[in-house]
C-alpha cells in the first residue's frame, strides 16, 4: 500500500478485512463439518454434512468464476510477474512445491490437521 489517497486506503483496508473474513468463516465452517463428522448422530445433522458440501461447492464455482481473471495480473503486470518468477525460483533453489501444487493437495492429511488443531 504504497499510495497516500486516504480513501484508497480505507478501500485496501476493507478488502483485507473482508479476506479475514472469509479465512475466519472458512475456519469456522471446516471445524462444523470437521464436528458434524466426528460427532453427530442424527440423520438431520448428519444430512447438514452434505449440505455444506453442495454450498461450499456453489460458492467455490462462484468465486472461481469471478476472481480467476483477476491471477492474470501475474501475466500482465510487471511487478506480479516479477515477484512470480521470484517465487518460482525461491521453490526450485529450496526443492520446494511446484506452481500446481494447490491442486495436489492431500485431503486425509488436511482433515488430520484440523482434528488435531480442534
Amino acid at each position: 500500500m504504497t499510495s497516500t489517497d486516504p480513501s484508497r486506503e480505507t478501500k485496501d483496508i476493507h478488502v483485507l478485512q473482508l479476506l479475514t473474513r472469509l479465512v475466519k468463516e472458512t475456519d469456522r465452517l471446516v471445524r462444523l463439518a470437521d464436528d458434524i463428522d466426528t460427532n453427530a448422530t442424527t440423520p438431520q445433522a448428519k444430512a447438514a454434512f452434505n449440505l455444506i458440501g453442495s454450498e461450499v461447492n456453489s460458492i467455490l464455482g462462484t468465486l472461481k468464476n469471478s476472481v480467476e481473471p483477476l491471477y492474470r495480473l501475474y501475466d500482465l503486470d510487471p511487478g506480479m510477474r516479477q515477484l512470480a518468477e521470484n517465487r518460482r525460483a525461491a521453490e526450485i533453489k529450496s526443492g520446494g512445491l511446484t506452481e500446481n501444487a494447490d491442486d495436489d493437495y492431500d485431503q486425509q492429511a488436511m482433515w488430520a490437521e484440523v482434528k488435531e488443531k480442534s
